[in-house]
């Protein structure tokens, strides 16, 4: 969960998402930190898309697309046909076994689990219905083509013929509808898909190969739902063998997982996508911690580094033997956030207080070498719930923080502080911690592993506070606060509950006027400025640092980078 990066240029989010790893250069949107610019090789230029709209592509019918996540431009109403991609095939290398260092063991093998990078490592294996390409605009996967209706209330989904899951069977519509009912079952615990899941008040498969969708609400965000949501194979996840192995329809197939050590994958050789992957297998070495990862990249032993540490990170960017391949558009952002069902937690004025002792300018320069952006809302400038008056609502004023403290009565508190294995975790806690003590304030640092520390704040058995990474921040604002656990208005890591806060969220989730979407906005960032149950602080660039080996690297629009097109010279 560790996200170390390179500095992202300030044009909000008008970002390509095409092939960005092309030759051995690092590929950098700018310089990063203190210190002289990398000399060698030369960035390349990432051309700007459009900014992200509300409500994408509804009211009509999707046409064919050979591959997702093309960067070619599409009407704004329509979901266009993806083009090929930009480099010829012939010049891919077919073959070869693809080496990743990750930090930290997989939660679980969960494909309806969102957490971490697990798209990077479980994840592999599934596809989704549709995947937005860099305009914003979905494009076809296991969903071939959609009508939705002019209400939104409805959406037919026509389903890809011949895709096969890695076990032999065909998917069909049953799959679609089972996966959609058992992200509802709350046993099932799907986190923040369970909300979106529950959109859909019946599914219909008048055949094999067509699922009908239907609400009682319009559902304007249901392309944010299906970008991350993952087609699990029923027949395993019902299994008795649900815990140790996985099956999906995605590029690649599980062969096993040795907890502390790696994670192996192959190729998929009936994916849908003919001829791809191109590489035959993955294998993802489990560090524990960046350090230790970046070690291995040097040593030789994996091609590719997902967030390593800052320091390693400007060391290596400039050296031709590497790349640094910047994620345009991930949507991350950090945050703090606090246990509302405990005292002295359970007073926004407390929380408040919280805000204003967090420095995000030092945090910034400090953890992140100046690589990420601080503010008090995820937002940037292009995102319909942007406003400049109040992106930075939360000034560093220690001082302010002991008046709202003193009048509250809390002059001596003693807490706990959650985060996993992360540097700029690490930094920022141990930062925050030396401030809050000037205050009176003594915060114990606990650092967890990932599904340990998903189990304190997921079911909020902490008492005191968590840092963590969140996500989101680049789909619909409605589908921020209504689709991630750290906002769910129903079921929160925080405990927070609020019946004006849970009908604006509905309401950004179902209206259709973008005049009345930004007003439901603008209240919606009040609410949580006032509030502060979560605390936003900096945006949380992604990076991954490959050698120069590697190529055709692509970033998803669900944060993540992309394999199904990577391949390596001999």
């Amino acid at each position: 969960m560790t996200n170390e990066h390179e500095p992202l240029l300030v044009l909000s989010r008008r970002r390509a998402l095409g092939a960005i790893v092309a030759g051995t250069g690092a590929v950098l949107l700018a310089a990063c930190g203190p210190g002289p610019p990398a000399a060698a090789p030369t960035p390349t230029t990432v051309p700007a898309t459009q900014p992200l709209a509300s409500t994408p592509a509804a009211g009509v019918t999707s046409a064919t697309a050979a591959q997702p996540l093309a960067s070619a431009p599409a009407a704004a109403t329509t979901a266009a046909a993806a083009a090929p991609a930009a480099n010829p095939t012939a010049q891919r290398r077919p073959g070869g076994m693809l080496r990743s260092g990750v930090v930290g063991d997989p939660p679980s093998l969960e494909g309806h689990l969102f957490a971490g990078n697990n798209f990077e490592t479980v994840n592999l294996v599934f596809d989704q219905l549709t995947n937005y390409d860099a305009n914003f605009v979905p494009q076809p996967m296991l969903a071939e083509s959609w009508d939705v209706g002019a209400d939104y209330k409805q959406i037919k989904l026509n389903l890809r013929k011949g895709v096969q899951w890695h076990s032999g069977r065909d998917f069909t519509s049953d799959d679609v509808k089972y996966n959609i009912m058992r992200a509802q079952d709350p046993k099932v615990g799907a986190g923040q898909f369970a909300n979106q899941a529950r959109w859909f008040t019946s599914i219909d498969t008048p055949d094999k190969y067509t699922a009908i969708l239907n609400s009682d609400q319009p559902r304007p965000l249901v392309f944010d739902f299906f970008e991350y949501f993952n087609i699990v194979d029923k027949d395993t996840v019902d299994g008795p063998n649900a815990k140790t192995t996985t099956v999906g329809t995605g590029p690649f197939t599980f062969v096993e997982w040795i907890p502390g050590d790696h994670l192996t994958f192959n190729k998929n050789p009936n994916y849908w996508q003919t001829g791809r992957p191109y590489v035959d297998n993955l294998r993802m070495a489990i560090t524990k911690d960046a350090q230790a990862m970046v070690a291995q990249l040097e040593g030789g032993t994996v091609d590719m580094a997902r967030s390593p540490a800052l320091i390693d990170y400007n060391r290596l960017k400039s050296d031709a033997a590497y790349q640094a391949v910047n994620h345009p558009n991930p949507g991350t952002y950090f945050v703090l956030a606090f246990n509302t069902l405990n005292p002295p937690f359970d007073n926004k004025n407390v929380r408040q207080a919280f805000n204003y002792a967090f420095d995000r300018q030092r945090f910034v320069d400090t953890a992140t070498y100046g690589a990420a952006i601080p503010y008090s809302l995820m937002w940037l400038p292009g995102s319909p719930a942007y406003e400049a008056s109040r992106s930075n609502a939360y000034p560093f004023d220690l001082e302010k923080a002991r008046s709202i403290l003193e009048a509250a009565g809390v002059t001596q508190l003693e807490m706990a502080w959650l985060l996993t294995t992360s540097t700029e975790g690490n930094i920022a806690s141990q930062m925050y911690q030396a401030d809050l003590a000037t205050l009176g304030v003594k915060m114990n640092i606990q650092v967890l592993e990932t599904a340990a520390w998903l189990d304190q704040v997921n079911n909020r058995k902490y008492v005191g506070g968590y840092w963590s990474p969140a996500s989101y921040g680049q789909l619909s604002p409605g589908t921020t606060f209504g689709g991630t656990k750290a906002w769910d208005p129903f079921n929160n890591n925080e405990g927070f509950k609020s019946d004006t806060y849970a009908q604006l969220v509905a309401a950004a989730g179902t209206e259709v006027d973008p005049v009345k979407q930004k007003q439901i906005y603008s209240q919606l960032n009040d609410l949580v400025l006032d509030e502060s149950f979560v605390v936003v602080v900096a945006s949380s660039p992604q990076i991954m640092m490959t050698t120069a080996k590697v190529h055709g690297l692509l970033p998803t629009y669900h944060a993540s980078f992309a394999f199904t097109d990577t391949w390596l010279d001999a």
